[in-house]
This record gives structure tokens, C-alpha cells and sequence, in this order.
């Protein structure tokens, strides 16, 4: 089913105390409202609520904000940093593109750090980068990339994964697929992940660039098996170096061969929704702790999905191979 989003949804005008910023102590009052109370003169429900809503403070926890029903606040930071175009055509296609995101200097900063890294593995590629260089930090935080993470993946979503790849002459090919293969399908109307690639050499067809099905999103499920073989309607996203593409959670993707000489350079992210992350903790129990505990309790502690450790999900054939069955397990 399709969900049609009316185009004003990307273009809301910011709140009251948005386009007020003087008037933060007011908004300020208000999310603390129950505590001042006992100072402030008698107000109707409805008129406290409205106070609320003028300050841009959330009131209701009953109501969903539809995709691409956009807060004022992030309406607002959305055109300021010139991303309408680009959320226009994830919404309408399945994916979008940015031109302008670094300089050519830092372009060539983050070349060297992903070759870098990437050399230390057999197969030209690295993951669990954020710590491995300070550039990667500046990618993961740029105000672009997190703006449309929030309009994709809402607020609090979180950093899912970060690998580096060289990919040289004839390699293989990156077959289609979907980012959120975690989740059974059909998927969530709102997205729960979404993947960016960084391209710091230029893309094409022949370079090996990321391929798409545009509007596959809307199936809301991975590509069948004659599907993905037949790739049908699928495009190269092509760019010059430092342009960044990225793509909805049920997009369906992939990579087409390099055929050119020299290498291709990228930097692979994604960011997930925050919804079903555990209320506690229990990295503090180590293998001693469950040495002598049934398979059932690592399962249920997180220790059997090839999630949530250093080396990341495709570190180890331990991890990938808990990875594979995890995700198998999700569909049940």
C-alpha cells in the first residue's frame, strides 16, 4: 500500500518560539509547567495545551507523525540546509542524492583514511570505523546527514554501521537487497533505516556504482529471487567524487562491477530507528557469568545475533554466520 504525502509535508513553517529563540525561557517554563504551577494564574486544559503547542513542546504521546510529516523545527532546518530536493526524491523514488556536502580537501582526507583502514583486510574492506580516524566522526555528525537520518529514521535514531571499501577492477558484483532485512516483511510504513554512501571517486556504471530499483520501496518487502536476478528497471547512481547518495530501508540495492581501471574509494552508513533496544543493559556479564547458563539465556541477552560488538556483524565468520541465522530468526 502506498501512502500518499501531501508536498506541504516537507515544507511546514517552524513554530512560534522556533522563528522566537528569545523566547526559549517561555518554552523552557513550559515543558517544566507541573512544577511552576503553584505561581502561575488558573489555565483551561485547552488553553494550556495550546501554550504548549506554541512553544514546540510535545504534549501528546498517543499521536505518530506520518513519514514525511515534518515538525516545524526539522522543516525548517531542512530547507536552511538546502535538502528539499533530495527528500523529495527518496520520498517519491526510493532514493536521493547530495552534490555539496565536504570540500575537495576533505574529500581527499576521508580517501586516505577509507584506503588506510581498509588495507588491513584481505578483502579491501573495514568496518567499526568510528574510532579509527577523526574524519569519520565529522561524517557520521554532518548536519546534513543527520537531518535527513531524522526525517528518515525519526529523532534519537541511531548509528548502525560504518565500513570503508576499495573496490578495484573486476570485482564481484553487490547483488540487490534491502538494508532492513532484519524485519519481516511486509515492512513498517515508517522506515527504519537508511544507508548513505559517500563516494570519494567518481561513480558511474562502469566505476562500480550503487545500483537501485527505483519505487521498489513501496513493496515493502527484499526482491524475490527472479527479481533479483533480472534487475529490472535498476540504475547506476552515478556522482562525482564527494557526492553522497542514500536510499530508504525497503530500497532495493546493490552494486554494480567495477569494469574501469584503478580503484573506487566509499564510505558505506547506515542509521537505524530507535524503537526496540533493550530498557537494561547486561554488557557487565561476561562469559564467566554465562558459562554454565542454556543456550536460551545468550539468545535472550543478545549474545547469538553477531550484533553490537567490536568487530560489528561482518567482523568475524562467527559473527556473520550468528548474523545470517539472526536475521532468519526475525522472519519467523
Amino acid at each position: 500500500m502506498q501512502i500518499e504525502r501531501p508536498e506541504h509535508m516537507l515544507d511546514a513553517k517552524p513554530s512560534f518560539a522556533q522563528r522566537h529563540p528569545r523566547l526559549s525561557l517561555f518554552a523552557g517554563v513550559m515543558r517544566n509547567l507541573d512544577k511552576v504551577s503553584h505561581v502561575l494564574p488558573p489555565f483551561k486544559n485547552k488553553t494550556l495545551q495550546r501554550l504548549r503547542e506554541v512553544a514546540g513542546v510535545p504534549t501528546r504521546t498517543d499521536q505518530t507523525r506520518q513519514p514525511f510529516d515534518l515538525s516545524p523545527g526539522l522543516a525548517k532546518r531542512v530547507q536552511r540546509l538546502g535538502l528539499n530536493d533530495a527528500l523529495r526524491s527518496v520520498r517519491d523514488n526510493g532514493f536521493g542524492r547530495i552534490d555539496d556536502l565536504g570540500s575537495t580537501e576533505f574529500n581527499d582526507r576521508l580517501r586516505e583514511a577509507v584506503k588506510r583502514c581498509a588495507k588491513e583486510t584481505a578483502g579491501g574492506r573495514e568496518g567499526v570505523l568510528l574510532d579509527r580516524d577523526p574524519i569519520f566522526e565529522e561524517v557520521v555528525l554532518h548536519p546534513k546527514l543527520l537531518a535527513i537520518v531524522e526525517v528518515m529514521c525519526g529523532q534519537g535514531a541511531l548509528l548502525s554501521h560504518i565500513a570503508g571499501r576499495v573496490i578495484r577492477p573486476n570485482s564481484d558484483q553487490g547483488h540487490l537487497h534491502v538494508v532492513q532485512n532484519q524485519l519481516p516483511a511486509p515492512f513498517p510504513v515508517h522506515n527504519q533505516m537508511v544507508a548513505f554512501c559517500w563516494a570519494c571517486d567518481a561513480q558511474s556504471f562502469t566505476a562500480g556504482a550503487v545500483k537501485v530499483v527505483p519505487r521498489s520501496n513501496v513493496h515493502r518487502r527484499p526482491p524475490s529471487q527472479e527479481e533479483l536476478e533480472q534487475e529490472q528497471d535498476a540504475i547506476a547512481l552515478d556522482g562525482a567524487p564527494g557526492t553522497i547518495t542514500f536510499w530508504d530501508g525497503s530500497t532495493w540495492h546493490g552494486r554494480y562491477p567495477r569494469r574501469d581501471d584503478g580503484e573506487l574509494a566509499v564510505l558505506y552508513l547506515s542509521y537505524c530507528r530507535l524503537a526496540l533496544c533493550p530498557k537494561e543493559s547486561y554488557h557487565h556479564l561476561g562469559d564467566e557469568w554465562l558459562a554454565d547458563k542454556p543456550f536460551e539465556m545468550r539468545v535472550l541477552l543478545g549474545r547469538e545475533d553477531g550484533l553490537d560488538t567490536s568487530l560489528g556483524a561482518i567482523g568475524s565468520i562467527d559473527n556473520f554466520a550468528k548474523f545470517v541465522r539472526m536475521t532468519n530468526w526475525s522472519k519467523s
